[in-house]
């Protein structure tokens, strides 16, 4: 995107005085002596007085031209500077409504709810810490003095924008309890107004203690969303994938956060990062804020508990069971689903018409169980009797003991005889 520019206002300049009428001042002095020696008449040399009087009257009348010409010049300077000055209002004003609505904090998408997408979140997420001073896209031209110099400075800067971090390097915020508890609850609001539950999870412990329990996003996670977790100093933080810390003043900054948070007072806290430290004012959310927030985002949860159109097996958590064999073989609208074959079975019949996917589901079962369970606990036998090829694929797996196809009589033998 192309940076707007301002025309800076040109200095008035002062008018050039304009030359003096010598040669028209000497007309009526000449004419003045011609007179008098004609005429002999010492009046006529009154005559050449008006040589002198008109080169003074031109004087008096050229200053008076300047200056009036001068404070036009003034005058139109002073309203292109205000019209410089509204420019420059109105394309900040422009600018900070953009930035905060690509980067709204907790009070922003409050007001304005944001769009969500799809696509997962990772660790370069930006996450607003608050509002400071920025660097502007808008430019200004012209003039190198002093003010020239200010107007430039100016629109260099611009005041009250959202100041943002990476989330993926954690964030650590120092100071009085209850300020911090409110600037991190304000943290996890934001994330959790910005992003859906397929995309977020909020995992820690006494999360009724931050106000946040009652978000969708604080559920039992999956395993292909974003862990945000929440740590208090002193203790182990939970598994995650950043981690936001409420630490006392003096508390050293754990391991691995490049964002520090430290706030003096509420209206004033610097963030520090590898890239410099700056000052910003902080957002804040009380607990009750926090709970009334969470409650009304429960409609959130709708999204999660529509039937996927697809789903990877890798995306599955698969359970351990020390008597079954569990296996997650696919997503349903509120968990995944689980077969034991143990415990569910013996028996499992698979039914669909030619195409449907009873090959790869019978695969994916098979797959689910050989990952948790190796062939101490399980060996499989396979047989296809549609061409051979369904099953080509879990050969490789050390729990598969045969797989017998209408192909080969020689291993359809074998595998009876295994199978015996």
């Amino acid at each position: 995107m192309d940076s707007p520019s301002i025309t800076i206002p040109a200095a008035p300049v002062s008018p050039r005085r304009p030359p003096t009428p010598f040669v028209a001042a000497l007309v009526p002095v000449a004419a003045g002596v011609v007179l008098w020696l004609v005429t002999g008449s010492i009046l006529s040399l009154c005559f050449a007085a008006l040589g002198p009087l008109m080169v003074l009257a031109s004087l008096v009348d050229g200053a008076r031209s300047r200056r009036k010409a001068l404070r036009i010049a003034e005058a139109e300077s002073a309203e292109a500077w205000v019209a410089a000055d509204t420019q420059l209002t109105r394309l900040h004003d422009e600018e900070r409504r953009m930035r905060w609505h690509r980067h709204p904090d907790a009070a922003t998408a409050l007001l304005d709810p944001p769009l969500r997408g799809v696509s997962a979140i990772d660790g370069s997420e930006q996450i607003v810490v608050g509002s400071g001073a920025g660097e502007s896209r808008v430019r200004a031209s012209g003039g190198d003095g002093e003010r020239e110099r200010a107007f430039r400075g100016r629109c260099s800067t611009i005041e009250r924008v959202p100041v943002v971090v990476p989330i993926g390097g954690g964030i650590a915020l120092r100071g009085a309890r209850p300020v911090v508890a409110s600037a991190a609850r304000a943290l996890v609001v934001q994330m959790g107004l910005r992003f859906g539950t397929a995309q977020l999870a909020l995992v820690g412990e006494d999360l009724d203690d931050w106000g946040i329990a009652g978000f969708p996003h604080a559920r039992e996670p999956k395993r292909d969303v974003f862990r945000l977790g929440l740590a208090r100093g002193g203790g182990l933080p939970p598994a995650s994938d950043a981690v936001v810390w409420l630490l006392a003043s003096d508390d050293e900054v754990p391991e691995g956060i490049t964002t520090v948070i430290d706030i003096a007072e509420p209206d004033h806290a610097t963030v520090r990062t590898p890239q410099g430290v700056v000052d910003v004012v902080a957002e804040f959310v009380s607990h009750a804020q926090a709970v009334v927030i969470g409650a009304s985002r429960w409609s959130d949860a709708e999204e999660s508990l529509a039937i996927p159109a697809l789903v990877a097996l890798g995306e599955l958590a698969q359970p351990m069971s020390p008597d079954g064999l569990p296996a997650a073989i696919g997503r349903g609208e509120r968990h995944e689903i689980v077969l034991d074959i143990v415990d569910d079975g013996p028996h499992a019949t698979v039914t669909g018409t030619t195409g449907s996917g009873k090959s790869e589901l019978l695969v994916s079962w098979v797959t689910a169980i050989a990952s948790r369970h190796g062939p101490e606990r399980v060996t499989f036998v396979l047989a296809d009797f549609k061409g051979g090829t369904a099953f080509e694929p879990l050969r490789a797996l050390p729990q598969v003991t045969a797989v017998i196809t209408d192909l080969s009589e020689e291993g359809d033998r074998r595998g009876v005889s295994s199978l015996t």
